[in-house]
């Protein structure tokens, strides 16, 4: 067999094993990177009217990638115009920052009746994916803005409390303008799910696994 022919098959084998390392990386199925608590069905802070946000933080062995959010909210009949936008803030000295570094409208979005009621208000379940999944820093404070309406106005939507909650209280910002937080003093119910994010090292051992499944090829075809 020529030469020209060997290195060809070999840059073949080569490129199929580095693009089977890469996406065993990217096929990693979602789970629960954080987990705020689920609902208490005793209170909520308006989400129409204020964006709400709540703080998190989350851990390289559990995961880093933010790919979906769920949370539980306490409406009005009728009040949902099917508007779910998130924001997600870095911290600034224990509220959000005044800008979010990544915003969107949800995608994907569920909505689902619990079957329980609090003040007259039914309680339902949501879930949605980002835009694009977001991969942050492990051991750091993020908070995360939901706003459920296409303009400021006063729906009733509630986002549902948890107790006890995790984290700091909630802090919310009126018009959304992100220049007048204010601590709201409750905990509300959420939880994210995504994928845990391989360390540079497991990214080059794969890719060094690769090039050693490469290696014997070469060795293969030149015997």
């Amino acid at each position: 067999m020529k030469t020209s022919t060997v290195l060809k098959k070999l840059s073949i084998v080569s490129a199929g094993a580095t693009s089977i390392a890469l996406a065993t990386m990217g096929t990693a199925s979602a789970s629960i990177i954080f987990d705020g608590g689920g609902p208490d069905q005793q209170d909520g802070n308006e989400m129409t009217q204020w964006v709400q946000t709540e703080d998190f933080i989350l851990s390289q062995d559990i995961g880093t990638r933010l790919t979906d959010v769920h949370f539980w909210t306490l409406e009005a009949p009728g009040a949902w115009d099917g508007t779910l936008d998130y924001f997600v803030f870095a911290n600034a000295g224990g509220q959000p920052a005044g800008t979010p570094f990544a915003q969107g409208a949800g995608a994907n979005v569920v909505k689902t009746a619990t079957g329980n009621q609090t003040f007259g208000l039914n309680e339902y379940a949501y879930s949605f994916d980002l835009q694009t999944p977001l991969d942050l820093s492990a051991n750091t404070t993020y908070w995360l803005g939901l706003h459920l309406s296409s303009n400021f106005g006063l729906d009733e939507i509630y986002w549902g409390t948890t107790t006890p909650g995790v984290g700091s209280t909630g802090q919310e910002s009126s018009g959304g303008t992100f220049n007048n937080w204010s601590n709201n003093g409750q905990h509300h119910a959420f939880y994210l799910t995504g994928q845990k994010v391989p360390e540079p090292a497991s990214v080059l051992g794969l890719l060094a696994i690769g090039a050693l499944g490469a290696g014997a090829a070469w060795k293969r075809k030149l015997k």
